[in-house]
């Protein structure tokens, strides 16, 4: 048995947290093209000791950094809890970097006898916020980034805070990997517990939440148990997709582990857009025939070296990125051939193929723009993606900012288990990041979204809770689950949490 720890990201006391981030670009490179998420953050740490009442009194009461609303550091703090530039406009009265699982334990307790509602971060990736709530205490989970791996029985112990990229090293040094995060810097909290969209997920296991195999929780009382399928079943069914209104703070997952593909091979190809229609009439095709080992990203997007006087139309391109998770360079180049025998690759004006790759070719693709941005994201599952992208494309040159994107999954496997509340899936997912960089864009990018969310609609099979525009429209949350599920998590959570100490979905407290 082998253990892998991360060490704690270093502490600035002189820096700012918004001079630190990083932001997630449009552009990735080759299989890279998938990356949902930002590029780091960093977090400044320091204690503050004043007045002991309410949530001041956590200082005492816990090894972890503590900083309450009065502190003029507060305003750094509270906007580093969020990833990205546009930092919703809510304040908790105390925010809590947790040392330890006993810090967890402790914080919750307090927060319950003092009627302080919680709420939890593990990165701070949610497009929304969700971790940042009006008052109540957050308890920020980023410091715990614990990793066992049992290279026999196949299996991960990380805690919340642990980094996609950072399990994936650890588990493929014992020859083992896992469908983490396309972004390397997403925490496995609420990754994991949203549902997981990752690297080969088709392959292993479906979305990553349904390789959880047992959970470490702290409930609304402060206990800690264990949930898993032989106990607190229910539980287990609840971590398994809830997302970002989860009742409990989970501080360490069981996670099964798979085999490291010997072989990881990429194709790229780049097509106007005016050949959408033949690049998707293809894709419709090569998903009916192509191994569940073959992930296909697709962009739209504007191509960043066009000078910025190009008319959308002739700027505005579709890059398709094809992996291939294989045993052998044969097997991966045999997978790979139909997309270079396809329309895909006649149409297309630039095309790279049968590249080998690795993980860490793929979370640090070349000419990355690691710029800073602001953030909006919605989505839907769909049975339908060629129509779902062709019903975007005038709209998507239309865009506020060429900065943004539209992606689409092609070939997600859409299982659904009774052990899991995920309920929500469709073979294919398509979703619109935009990035601009003002905040007097705001108005006009969420416009966008919402009019793309519109001709989305009509191939919607439902939506993925975490990374749905859950502050401006609610019910879009609701819409990620069944009407079981969804009835079923709110009796659970009436069970486990009847005093409501835990916030739950933006938008229902």
């Amino acid at each position: 048995m082998r253990v892998w720890i991360c060490s704690e990201y270093p502490i600035f006391d002189n820096i700012m947290p918004n001079d630190l981030f990083k932001r997630r670009e449009a552009l990735r490179h080759l299989g890279a093209l998938g990356v949902m998420g930002a590029a780091g953050q960093l977090y400044s740490g320091f204690s503050f000791a004043g007045q002991r009442s309410g949530a001041d009194q956590l200082d005492a009461l816990t090894q972890g950094k503590v900083i309450h609303r009065r502190h003029p550091r507060y305003e750094d703090w509270r906007k580093s809890m969020v990833w990205q530039f546009n930092k919703p406009k809510r304040h908790p009265d105390a925010i809590l970097r947790a040392r330890s699982e006993q810090d967890v334990i402790v914080a919750v307790k307090h927060a319950a006898a003092n009627g302080l509602k919680v709420s939890v971060r593990s990165g701070g990736h949610n497009s929304s916020g969700a971790a940042l709530r009006e008052g109540g205490l957050l308890i920020d989970l980023s410091s715990l980034r614990e990793a066992e791996i049992n290279p026999v029985l196949k299996i991960a112990r990380a805690q919340p805070g642990l980094g996609s990229a950072q399990l994936v090293q650890a588990a493929g040094e014992q020859g083992l990997a896992f469908p983490a995060s396309h972004c390397p810097t997403v925490a496995l909290g609420g990754y994991l517990l949203g549902g997981g969209l990752g690297w080969n997920h088709a392959h292993w296991g479906g979305v990553a939440c349904h390789s959880i195999k047992s959970a470490d929780i702290v409930l609304a009382n402060g206990e800690k148990v264990i949930a898993s399928v032989d106990s607190f079943q229910d539980l287990f069914w609840a971590l398994r997709g809830a997302g970002p209104g989860f009742f409990g703070v989970v501080t360490r997952f069981e996670l099964q582990l798979y085999p490291l593909p010997q072989a990881i091979w990429a194709s790229m190809y780049i097509a106007p857009i005016e050949k959408l229609a033949i690049i998707v009439k293809a894709l419709d095709e090569l998903a009916k025939i192509k191994d569940e080992r073959v992930e296909v990203l697709v962009l739209l997007m504007r191509n960043p070296q066009a000078p910025a006087n190009t008319p959308p139309k002739q700027a505005t391109v579709c890059m398709v990125g094809v992996n291939a998770f294989a045993d052998a360079a044969d097997e991966a180049k045999s997978m790979l051939s139909p997309f270079a025998k396809s329309e895909l690759a006649a149409a297309s004006v630039f095309k790279v193929e049968n590249q080998p790759a690795n993980f860490a070719k793929l979370y640090n693709p070349e000419n990355v723009d690691a710029g800073n941005g602001r953030y909006a994201v919605d989505n839907v599952w769909t049975d339908d993606p060629g129509q779902a992208l062709l019903s975007l494309a005038e709209h998507f040159m239309q865009t506020p900012s060429p900065r943004s994107h539209v992606l689409c999954s092609y070939g997600i496997k859409p299982e659904l288990r009774a052990d899991a509340c995920f309920s929500r899936i469709a073979s294919h997912f398509v979703a619109c990041y935009l990035l601009w960089d003002q905040a007097e864009n705001d108005d006009a990018n969420y416009d966008w979204l919402k009019k793309a969310n519109d001709l989305l609609q009509p191939y919607s099979k439902g939506h993925y809770v975490n990374e749905v525009e859950a502050a401006r429209h609610p019910e879009r949350v609701r819409d990620s689950f069944s009407e079981k599920s969804w009835k079923r998590l709110a009796e659970l959570r009436r069970k486990y949490d009847p005093d409501k100490v835990f916030h739950t979905y933006l938008g229902y407290s």
